[in-house]
């Protein structure tokens, strides 16, 4: 379970990671796919399906990375992750 929620996480990241590159930044005259965008998508309909796209993963990796908390949390820790006690030295 946990490991399929890692690989959903990992390819959220990655798609959102790429949805954020090919927006447009506030006043530049051409993004990362150069004018070609705006023939794909028309004049305002790039920048709004991109934005929704965004949105929607960044919804789903927010979604994503709490059910990873939670399920994490029901885990039994390993022997290498629990508390060792310290043994101080007198002085």
């Amino acid at each position: 379970m946990i490991s399929l929620l890692v690989t959903v996480h990992v390819l959220i990241c990655l798609f959102l990671v790429i949805a954020i590159l090919l927006q447009q930044g506030k006043g530049a005259s051409m993004g990362a796919l150069g004018g070609a965008g705006q023939s794909w998508f028309g004049p305002t309909g790039s920048k709004s399906v991109l934005m929704k796209i965004t949105v929607g993963l960044s919804i789903a990796f927010l979604l994503v990375s709490i059910l990873l908390a939670l399920a994490s949390r029901d885990r039994p820790m390993t022997a290498s992750q629990q508390a060792v006690p310290v043994q101080q030295q007198g002085q």
